[in-house]
């Protein structure tokens, strides 16, 4: 029921809540750095409502050193709570910056990506891998490895791999403690 209250007072303050954004920060990626700083509870709702609105997530603790350009708009963009982005970077559409949590990875983490990277529509940079300054990531690309600087990654083929017992389990820590991913729902890991 609590909830139910929060989520009708949330909806009845958001309104004044974007003009306050407007107003003091000027638009959400001022607001992000402020956050960054400065953690709020209703600012961070109202951050995360309004890339929900295009039906994307742009981790807060993200560090982006520039605000990306986007070609296309925001649309169906997902930028990790741990990736580090440069400056001067162009993101179009259904792009994945995203982190790896699997155990057995060779590459987990979060991608590090640098100035003036070029990330066509629905491409997919996932893990601790690390795009090298003024690359070029083509459509529907999926980079899983370095990328040196002034190069460019475009799909190939699919190659399938069969293996056996793979644990894909969704794995997190969360202020210190590990939760896994168990019908739909985080749960706190057994030790």
């Amino acid at each position: 029921m609590a909830s139910a209250v929060k989520s009708v007072l949330f909806a009845l303050a958001h309104p004044f809540l974007r003009v306050y954004i407007k107003v003091r920060f000027g638009d959400y990626w001022a607001l992000k750095e402020h956050l960054q700083r400065r953690p709020s509870p209703l600012l961070k709702q109202a951050y995360e409502k309004y890339f929900m609105g295009y039906g994307s997530y742009v981790g807060i603790g993200s560090q982006i050193a520039g605000r990306p350009y986007f070609p296309h708009g925001c649309v169906g963009v997902f930028i990790s709570n741990d990736a580090v982005l440069g400056k001067d970077l162009v993101i179009f559409q259904q792009v994945t910056i995203g982190s790896n949590t699997l155990p057995d990875s060779k590459r987990p983490g979060s991608p590090v990506i640098g100035d003036g990277a070029y990330l066509g529509a629905g491409a997919k940079i996932i893990g601790g891998v690390t795009v090298g300054d003024h690359c070029r990531v083509g459509a529907n690309a999926v980079v899983v490895r370095d990328m040196p600087p002034h190069s460019v990654a475009v799909c190939a083929p699919t190659h399938v791999i069969q293996k056996e017992n793979l644990d894909n389990t969704f794995r997190v820590s969360i202020g210190g403690a590990q939760y896994i991913s168990s019908g739909g729902r985080l749960v706190r890991a057994a030790k």
